[in-house]
């Protein structure tokens, strides 16, 4: 008997997600989905870009379903395809699935989701999918780009560019993302930026040298780093996390406490809530989503509540 959900998904593998792991398990996948006698089309990225575009034209070619097989950068794709081409083929929201096999995986701890990719995929194609908050940034030249866990403004922004960018060989896995900080960190200066911060009626400003601003919609970033933990992608409130004038041998202490959330304690750390985030500052201070670059501020960040549904796991009895 067949797992219950979806009756045709389309499986988007990036292949080299997680150093190529997201590839290598493609046999398995298919494997398990013939078991399963499950109709699916699985198909595997060629390029940036390759993910949205399939997943703008998976409701018009009768998916019901998008299952992303990769990292954080891959489902991001799948988000702003399915959001550009808008309701699925039932006409409600559009329905996702993640299958991680990227290197930090953040969405799916973020909806607590195992990070064993072939224990994800009942839940993938299961029946039950729980309403998930989409965030949207703007940038000052009109560039907009939906984003799913977090992203930030400064030291994180350069980090993530680094690793995207400019990563060497030894900047793999949780370890080298880590040693990738630690060694960005030895050069980073701290910048003045503004940040406005709108509620429902009750705006503020914060107006400081920051090491960097950090604006979520899941607890989890950066490979497992729990940057904003109460914050939940069904809420409609972004979760921000404003870390001030940190001297470096500070922000030294405090980044592996990052992963049990202890940096929340810090008196220079603040975590509020907001509808939308405008940040502006120093044009040099990078932007990320997702641990994708992103440009620099100024940036306008919203979210857009219960945009598309995800597969999760079922509630225990």
């Amino acid at each position: 008997m067949g797992v219950p959900g979806p009756q045709n998904p389309l499986f988007i593998v990036n292949p080299i997600a997680g150093s190529g792991r997201a590839h290598e398990i493609v046999p398995r996948v298919e494997a398990w989905l013939a078991g399963q006698g499950m109709k699916a089309r699985l198909v595997e990225t060629g390029g940036a870009g390759d993910a949205e575009r399939l997943a703008a034209k998976a409701a018009g070619e009768g998916h019901d379903r998008v299952i992303a097989v990769g990292g954080d950068g891959t489902i991001q794709e799948v988000l702003n395809g399915l959001l550009s081409a808008g309701a699925s083929s039932n006409g409600g929201p559009p329905e996702v699935g993640i299958v991680p096999a990227g290197r930090g995986n953040d969405l799916a701890r973020s909806v607590d989701l195992p990070i064993d990719p072939m224990a994800c995929l009942p839940i993938a194609i299961g029946a039950t999918t729980r309403p998930f908050d989409v965030g949207l940034a703007s940038g000052e030249d009109g560039r907009t780009r939906h984003f799913g866990a977090a992203g930030g403004a400064g030291f994180d922004a350069q980090v993530a560019y680094t690793m995207a960018v400019r990563r060497r060989f030894w900047m793999r896995g949780e370890a080298g993302y880590f040693l990738g900080t630690l060694n960005e960190l030895r050069r980073y200066r701290n910048g003045s930026l503004q940040v406005t911060l709108r509620g429902d009626g009750d705006d503020r400003v914060v107006a400081q040298r920051c090491l960097f601003v950090a604006f979520a919609n899941g607890p989890v970033y950066g490979g497992g780093m729990r940057i904003c933990p109460d914050a939940a992608v069904d809420d409609g409130w972004l979760d921000v996390c404003l870390v001030g004038d940190l001297s470096r041998l500070a922000a030294l202490r405090e980044l592996p406490g990052i992963y049990q959330a202890k940096h929340v304690k810090n008196p220079k750390v603040e975590i509020v809530r907001a509808r939308s985030v405008r940040i502006e500052g120093d044009p040099t201070t990078r932007v990320h989503l997702d641990g994708e670059p992103f440009g620099s501020v100024p940036v306008d960040v919203s979210l857009l509540p219960g945009a598309v549904g995800v597969a999760v796991a079922e509630p225990a009895a």
